[in-house]
């Protein structure tokens, strides 16, 4: 089913930014921090850890001018307490991380930015949407993926790299960098719906006995489904370039002008798909009742043909006693059958005549 994986909510009248650990059929899988401290003239340091307290730990001596925490799958309740202690990050944000579900939006508080999105990917022929979270301060960025697979693998090169503006060590542009990987896995999606839409144009005109309307439904389904988080997505974004705060650089606002451009690039296609497959939709119900007209229409040329037919037979099985005068004399007659027989098939080549000169066939 379309939709946020093990999607989590509160309970009726919990108290506001209250932290509850999800049950076990919630959970997602086990946690994996991966923490990167880099920036200035000190060299790049990464660990992957399982234990909260030894990510947190400070690596050596120096002190990196950013830090980025990554937490893929589940974050218990007492971790989310203690990086709000550590990192001054509010609790109702805090509650959000934990909630998965959320609508995609940014926050703002005193020193910190909090944004939730969504990511979108095919898990073999199903669409799942995961929240993805971001805590960004002065020093540090906080990521919170709830899903299984290293989704920001690639900006962790790229920082190792140590090419182009990434290496500057800001907490916005790091931002920005996990933003565009997200709005990103969109397009990925929306070009593996491009091949199932032209797979399902190809089956509605070459195979026309299929029954298609659910599949095509369902398509359209998810559509709508996905373009309704995409469209919230880029919204954040739209205010996202336009914010005022002290942890957003002017200089990094035409990279966050490109990633909202991509996402309502995004949000177009999504638009476009969702328009096609409606387009396939009529296109199927109209094929379908030209399949019915024709079938409707031998029908009928078959019974017009046999009416006279059917007159022709009824009238002369009717057994009359050949002794009276007003009894039909054909029935004396030698040649009669094969005769009715000759006048029936004329009328057969008569009337398919007339039906091929009038383009009934």
């Amino acid at each position: 089913m379309l939709g946020y994986l093990l999607s989590r909510r509160p309970a009726p009248g919990a108290r506001p930014g209250a932290l509850v650990d999800p049950t076990p059929e919630q959970q997602i899988g086990k946690l994996t921090i991966y923490r990167m401290d880099f920036g200035g003239q000190v060299a790049i340091q990464e660990r992957c850890e399982q234990d909260l307290e030894r990510a947190l730990a400070v690596p050596g001596a120096s002190r990196h001018p950013l830090t980025w925490l990554h937490f893929e799958g589940d974050v218990t309740a007492a971790q989310l307490a203690r990086l709000g202690v550590d990192f001054s990050l509010h609790p109702l944000a805090l509650e959000d991380v934990l909630n998965h579900g959320q609508r995609p939006k940014l926050d703002v508080y005193h020193a910190t930015l909090f944004v939730t999105l969504v990511l979108p990917y095919m898990a073999g022929e199903r669409l799942v949407l995961q929240q993805v979270s971001l805590f960004m301060g002065e020093d540090f960025v906080l990521s919170f993926h709830a899903g299984a697979h290293d989704v920001f693998a690639p900006v962790r090169e790229r920082i190792h790299a140590a090419h182009g503006r990434i290496a500057h060590a800001e907490a916005d542009y790091l931002g920005y960098c996990l933003v565009d990987v997200v709005v990103d896995s969109g397009l990925a999606v929306l070009a593996d719906y491009h091949d199932r839409i032209e797979a399902l144009e190809d089956r509605i005109f070459e195979d026309r006995t299929d029954d298609l309307i659910e599949v095509i439904h369902d398509l359209r389904r998810r559509l709508i489904g996905m373009r309704k988080v995409l469209v919230s997505q880029n919204e954040l974004l739209v205010r996202w370039v336009s914010l005022e705060h002290p942890l957003l650089h002017s200089d990094n606002r035409p990279y966050f002008r490109d990633v909202q451009d991509h996402a309502k690039r995004v949000v177009d296609l999504a638009d476009g798909y969702y328009d096609t497959v409606g387009s396939l939709l009529d296109t199927h119900l109209s094929l379908a009742s030209a399949r019915l007209n024709d079938v409707m229409r031998v029908l009928t040329l078959i019974a017009t043909v046999f009416m006279p037919l059917s007159f022709l037979v009824g009238v002369y099985g009717m057994n009359f006693d050949t002794r009276y005068p007003w009894n039909m004399p054909e029935l004396s007659f030698a040649y009669g059958y094969p005769v009715l027989l000759g006048v029936i098939l004329l009328l057969v080549i008569g009337m398919l005549f007339y039906f091929k000169r009038k383009r009934w066939l």
